[in-house]
């Protein structure tokens, strides 16, 4: 690897290239934009110096993307390393978000209209899409929500997750973790899952 860039970067900006890194490894996506709409810092200065990102994380198997019509940055490791588990409920968010945020975009909405409160995923999740038969316990949503909140895969508009009203901002890099045609397909199996604990739970309670 050539260092001929790394070199010519000042004290200020190798700093700044120190923290990127370790911010993008720690969050996987850097979305272009902020909660307050602005331009992040670190999607900027990745930007602008994305080879000596890419040659760098190239030595310890890790490849960085810069997805221009999402607006979004991300790595991910060649190997298939360090990939996050979500537990069950987590995944059931995530999927529900996905589905959300296509269809406003179909409904002709922008990248940054997939604006929601709690109480709106919780509905779509039980009543809609049939996912939950009733709401989880507020600690494990906060849980999951903070999972994808630290992976910049939604943003936080409001003070607390325990308030219906709390509202969320799915980001566009949850087209990246999820691709449409992995995301039906995850759907259909958690739904058909579902139905059939409920089936299950409906045969236990009954009385020939």
């Amino acid at each position: 690897m050539s260092w001929t860039e790394f070199e010519l970067l000042n004290q200020k900006e190798r700093e700044e290239f120190t923290r990127c890194c370790a911010y993008i490894m720690a969050r996987t996506y850097v979305p272009r934009d902020t909660p307050n709409m602005t331009i992040s810092k670190e999607y900027s200065f990745i930007q602008s110096k994305f080879p000596l990102f890419d040659e760098y994380l190239a030595l310890s198997g890790w490849r960085i993307y810069l997805d221009r019509t999402l607006a979004v940055i991300y790595v991910r490791n060649i190997e298939g390393f360090n990939k996050l588990r979500l537990d069950k409920l987590t995944t059931l968010i995530i999927i529900t978000m996905r589905l959300i945020f296509e269809e406003k975009r179909m409904d002709g909405g922008t990248l940054n209209a997939g604006l929601i409160t709690v109480g709106e995923l919780l509905t779509k999740m039980i009543n809609e899409f049939s996912l939950l038969p009733k709401k989880p316990n507020n600690r494990e949503l906060k849980d999951s929500l903070r999972i994808l909140e630290q992976h910049n895969i939604i943003y936080k508009m409001s003070d607390n997750y325990d308030d219906m009203e709390c509202k969320i901002k799915i980001l566009p890099s949850i087209a990246v973790a999820i691709p449409n045609d992995r995301c039906r397909t995850v759907y259909e199996k958690l739904r058909a899952e579902e139905e059939e604990n409920s089936d299950e739970n409906n045969d236990e309670g009954s009385i020939d």
